[in-house]
C-alpha cells in the first residue's frame, strides 16, 4: 500500500525486534520482495527518533487532556483518537505546504 501510494519501491524497513517483525512468513516476504531489514538494538528506542517523538508528542497529549479535565483513564482510547486527529491536521516541517492529513 505505501509503495503504491508513493509510487516507489521499498528499500529497507528499520524495526525493533517485536514479534510481530520477525516471523518466519515477514522475513520470507523481505527476501522475496528484495527489501533490506535493519533491526534496532532492543531496549533503545533513541534509534526510532522520529516515531518514538511521536508517540511521546502523543501521550503528552493524552495525559494533558484527561487530567486536564479530570477524566478518568477510561476515556484514554478517546483521548489518543482525538490527539491523533489534530496532529493530522497540524502543519509539520517534514512536509512543505500540507498537512500530514493532506499529504
Amino acid at each position: 500500500m505505501v509503495e503504491m501510494d508513493i509510487d516507489s519501491k521499498i528499500k529497507c524497513l528499520r524495526t525493533d525486534r517485536g514479534g510481530e517483525f520477525n516471523s518466519v512468513e515477514f522475513n520470507e516476504y523481505y527476501r522475496e520482495q528484495g527489501i533490506k531489514r535493519h533491526l534496532t538494538t532492543a531496549y533503545t528506542p533513541q534509534q526510532n527518533g522520529v516515531a518514538e517523538r511521536k508517540n511521546r508528542t502523543l501521550m503528552n497529549m493524552v495525559r494533558s487532556m484527561l487530567s486536564g479535565k479530570n477524566m478518568p483513564k477510561n476515556f484514554w482510547a478517546e483521548a489518543m483518537k482525538w490527539s491523533c486527529y489534530v496532529l493530522n491536521r497540524c502543519p509539520t516541517s517534514s512536509i512543505e505546504g500540507m498537512t500530514p492529513q493532506e499529504a
